[in-house]
């Protein structure tokens, strides 16, 4: 009796589980990953530089995992919308940021009251790529060198104005970063985006800005802004004859750093299949085409890698943000 009664429950599915059970379904689940379509958050609108990289990459994964990847934009707030949608979601990998995690780093100083907390909320999965930024100028800004800027910005302060994608944004931070090196003071225009920002400076508006590589490129080869260096510490490939301002500046180095994030406490497993898929992704000959094309440096890292990455930038920019007074309003 008791065997057929044993029998009947293990089939209505309600025998109890205890631990050892509960852990193994954990393993299976994590084992069997990715059991449905995986929702990729990008927080940012269609059409920039996270969200066109987001979409090159989901399109493999997809195929590579055997799942549909798909792209949902989650803008608004400086990025803080989408973050906080992944940061509450359930941790089994079916849902994904694709951070610019040099601006989740930034937030979490920025923003005084953040309804996640950037350190602790997230598993961070790997790098994917790195931008670099430039620091351009309008033509009839009286500077060929970052040496002139400076010298002419210290010979009258307060004359030159910097435009930005919006206040706490990377550009606006590595603006600020120069700034604080140079010891010089210059003017902040924000702006919602770096379309209107960038619309500002080519009708000389504003007289310099600090962009990533796609928006400028036209401009320079057509002559209608001027690049005076990038915020790499080596030249770029892309425009050689444009100096690193860390030959001026020592270590000085910032950059748009895109990543994939999870919820908090995504099982190990998940995070090591995802990590895999994603490295085997981003060396595909046409990736990195596509990827160089937008300006970004396909690379990847451990978890522990971008771990670390993001508490030292948060530490780094913290104190930036701290010392320059910058504020959210």
């Amino acid at each position: 009796m008791r065997l057929i009664v044993s029998f009947v429950v293990a089939l209505l599915g309600v025998w109890p589980a205890g631990p050892a059970a509960g852990q193994g379904a954990a393993r299976d689940a994590a084992q069997a990953y990715p059991s449905r379509p995986i929702r990729l958050i990008v927080p940012w609108p269609p059409g920039g530089i996270s969200d066109t990289s987001a979409r090159i990459l989901a399109q493999h994964l997809s195929t590579s995992l055997g799942q549909q990847v798909v792209v949902d934009n989650r803008a608004g707030a400086g990025s803080t919308i989408g973050h906080d949608l992944v940061a509450k979601s359930a941790a089994d990998g079916h849902t994904l940021l694709y951070a610019d995690v040099t601006t989740s780093a930034i937030n979490a100083t920025f923003y005084t009251k953040l309804p996640y907390d950037t350190a602790r909320d997230f598993t961070p999965v790997t790098m994917v790529g790195v931008s670099p930024l430039f620091l351009v100028v309008y033509p009839a800004v009286p500077a060929k060198t970052v040496r002139d800027l400076i010298a002419f910005a210290k010979a009258k302060p307060d004359t030159l104005n910097f435009a930005s994608a919006g206040n706490g944004s990377t550009l606006h931070l590595a603006a600020e970063m120069f700034r604080a090196e140079a010891g010089i003071r210059i003017v902040h225009v924000p702006f919602k985006g770096s379309g209107p920002a960038m619309a500002s400076l080519l009708s000389g508006e504003v007289a310099m800005i600090f962009s990533a590589t796609p928006p400028i490129l036209p401009h320079i080869k057509s002559g209608a802004l001027r690049a005076l260096a990038t915020t790499k510490p080596t030249r770029s490939r892309v425009l050689p004859d444009v100096p690193a301002l860390a030959e001026l500046y020592p270590g000085f180095q910032i950059f748009i750093v895109n990543g994939i994030l999870g919820p908090a406490r995504v099982p190990a497993r998940v995070v090591a299949k995802l990590n895999s898929e994603v490295a085997k992704a981003v060396v595909r000959p046409d990736v990195v085409q596509r990827f160089e094309s937008l300006g970004v440096e396909t690379r990847t890292s451990t978890p522990e890698e971008l771990t670390a990455f993001i508490r030292t930038e948060i530490g780094r920019f913290g104190k930036l943000i701290r010392e320059t007074g910058t504020r959210a309003d």
